[in-house]
Formats: C-alpha cells, structure tokens, sequence
C-alpha cells in the first residue's frame, strides 16, 4: 500500500514538470511582439534624396581589330619577291609579293600574236568577200546570156530542121542551169552573204581579244597588292615557295580602330541605340579610359540565350590597343540626373508590388511606389514618393499601416 502511495507521488510530480515545461516552450514560441506589449516598435529612417542615378552594362572581352584579310594568291607560281615582314605597316594599293612572271608573260606574247592575226584576217574578208560576191554575179550573167544565145539559135535551127530535138534540149538544159545560179548570186548579193564571213571574222577577233586580256589578268595577278591600309600580323611563305590559290600568303590587320563583341540580354536591348558612346578599360592600361561608339546592334536576340550580339567600335589612333587584350566596355542605358531616391534597405516586395514605410508624426505608414532603376545601395522611386520624406530602413518586419513607432538612437541623433 505503501509502495502504491509512492508510485502515485512520482508520477504526478512528474506530469507537475512536464506540464512547466510545456508552458516554457510555449512561451518561447509566442510572437515576439507580445514581448513589446505596451511599448512602440523600434525603427530607423533615412530621407527621401535626390540625385543622379544610371543604369549602365557592364561586359568583358577581347580586343579585336575591326577589319582584317588573309591574303592569298589568285594564280599557283613561285614566290619571286616578298617586301614586308610581321609588324611592317602598309597602305593600300601597296605591293607586297610577286611571283614568277616568265610563263605568264610568254602566255601574253602568244595571245596577243593571236589577236594579231585575227585581225588582220578580219580585214582581208571585209576587203574581199563583197568583191567575190560581185565577180560571181557578172561570171553567172555572162554564163547566162550566152546560155540563153545558144538556147535561142537552137530554137531557129530545130524549126528548120537543121538539129535533132536532142540538141535543142541540151541547150534548154544549159540555159536553166545558168538562169539557176544567176538567180543564187543575185540572191546572195540580196541578203549580202558576205556578212556572214565578216561575223565570223569578227567572232574570230573577240575571241583572241578575251584570250589576250585572260593571260594579262593572269599576269596581273602575280603582283600581289594590299587590299587596306593595316599592318601585318602574319607572314606564312618565302621567296621560292610554290603556291596556290588555296596557299595563304600573309595577314594584314587595320588597327587604326579595334572593336568588343559583346552580348546583352533582352531587357538592355531595347535601350541601346546605334552610335551611343561607351567607354571602355583594358587590364594592360590601369587607371585609363578609352572612349568608344556602339558600332552594330544586331537585329535580332538569339532563341536560345535571348541575348543578342553588338559590336563597340574604338578609335586606336596610337596603335597602343592589340588585338588579344582583355577589356571591360560600359555602356550607359538611362541616366536620370533629378531621380528620387531611397535606400535598397527601405523597399518591400510583394506579390510583384513594391511599397515602403513613410515615417509622419510618429506613425509607420504603409505606401505603394513604382520602381525604377536599381544600383548598387539605391533605388529610383518613379512614383509615390518625394525628396525630403523619411522612410524607414529598419524594423519593417514589425510593422503594420499607421502604427507608432520610436526611432532608434542611432537614427534619432541624427
């Protein structure tokens, strides 16, 4: 019985220490705001400024030159000649390699013996085929008459009986066969078949003349020029070297102005313009800004990155930029000099709404704002607030419309 006493002790001190415990921790879980009861909430405020404040793109990239050709020879030859080496700078028109010219030339020799004679046949047709055309004419009516005299002497005869019927037939035969190529040649005085001769003649010469100026291009081509102004990077052959249409000879760069390709995403896109100045800085330069253009936006954003490719032009008048340098552009998108601006600290999201507390006569009020640019610690307030205002920066999260609050110390010395 004893025994059942103390059992019956133990066990309801021990639900006494299980229910004390129960109520510490529910205690602990309560809202720490009933732990203020009686007393305002501590924040801290700052002022509604303003100022300037600018929304800037800031990319890396390589430096590279803004035109550059590999040049290479349009003919297969030896390499005869070749004026400039790596670091030579060079200007248009100039030339810069020449291959062997002796075949091309002998090449252009015989063309233009061709050409010779084609002509000279073209002159020789022009001053007789007209000529033998007239003569064949006169022979034919001279064959004619005196076919048609034969003809009409054998009638006479063959009447009088002093011929066979055989004879005067043979004289009919020979009259129609002369009156036959009367008639061609008068024909082909009529249609000047002569020209024809002349068209060939002429077909002749054209042909020469075209394979004269092939091998003169040909011969052309074995002097390699520059096609720019620019300097040259890269030299690939030497004189005695054979190449061919497909052999590169050299590399020219115009690094009188380099260029950054950068990408931008689609909200940047639409706020770039063509000619917009950049400035740009490169690691080999510390401290030193050089200025640049937005040169090509391109039109259209890539499907699967949503980005799009634009190309910043940089005037490089000292040569001091080479192609391979690391680089950083920025570009300016907007830039409002009279923004009014808060701290990042004071502004609340919701549901894809933005707001702020206004501090008035000692009270937290609740207040709706557009946004707009956001940098570094600040915030562009396009709408719902105005400069001279205090919002508050700390202590939000206890909170509610036109609750009274109490500035923190800090805030309150100032």
């Amino acid at each position: 019985m004893k025994r059942t006493i103390i059992v019956l002790v133990v066990i309801a001190l021990a639900g006494l220490g299980a229910f004390r415990v129960a109520q510490v921790i529910s205690a602990k879980k309560e809202d720490p705001k009933k732990g203020m009861r009686g007393q305002n909430p501590i924040v801290e405020v700052a002022p509604v400024t303003q100022g300037l404040i600018e929304e800037k793109i800031l990319r890396t990239g390589d430096i590279a030159p803004q035109f550059q050709v590999t040049i290479y020879s349009k003919v297969q030859g030896w390499v005869e000649k070749i004026n400039v080496r790596e670091g030579d700078r060079v200007k248009a028109g100039e030339v810069l390699a020449t291959l062997d010219a002796r075949e091309a030339e002998a090449a252009v020799a015989q063309a233009r013996a061709n050409l010779e004679a084609s002509a000279a046949r073209l002159k020789q047709v022009r001053a007789t085929a007209e000529e033998a055309v007239q003569s064949q004419i006169q022979q034919a009516k001279a064959n004619l008459e005196l076919a048609e005299a034969d003809l009409k002497r054998a009638q006479e005869l063959h009447e009088k009986n002093f011929i066979a019927r055989q004879q005067l037939d043979e004289a009919q035969t020979k009259y129609n066969v002369a009156k036959a190529n009367y008639d061609l040649a008068m024909n082909s005085i009529r249609q000047k078949t002569w020209e024809n001769d002349i068209a060939l003649a002429e077909a002749q010469v054209r042909q020469a003349k075209a394979s004269l100026d092939l091998t003169q291009a040909q011969l052309a081509n074995l002097i390699i020029n520059s096609p720019m102004n620019g300097e040259v990077t890269k030299r690939f052959v030497d004189p005695g070297t054979m190449v061919k249409d497909t052999t590169p000879i050299l590399t020219l760069m115009d690094l009188s102005v380099v260029k950054m390709m950068v990408n931008v995403i689609e909200k940047e896109f639409i706020h770039l313009q063509k000619g917009q100045p950049v400035k740009i800085t490169v690691a080999a330069f510390p401290g030193r800004a050089f200025e640049g253009r937005v040169a090509i936006i391109t039109p259209a954003l890539d499907l699967q990155s949503r980005t799009a490719e634009i190309q910043v032009s940089i005037p490089n008048p000292g040569y001091i930029l080479n192609p391979g340098m690391f680089g950083r552009v920025e570009i300016p998108l907007r830039s409002n000099p009279q923004a009014t601006l808060v701290p990042i600290q004071a502004l609340i999201s919701e549901e894809d709404k933005d707001f702020v507390y206004v501090l008035k006569d000692g009270k937290a009020y609740r207040r709706p704002i557009q946004k707009g640019i956001v940098k570094d610690t600040l915030v562009e307030i396009i709408r719902g607030l105005n400069p001279g205002e205090q919002v508050v920066t700390a202590g939000q999260e206890f909170l509610q419309n036109e609750m009274p609050v109490r500035l923190a110390e800090k805030s309150g010395k100032k």
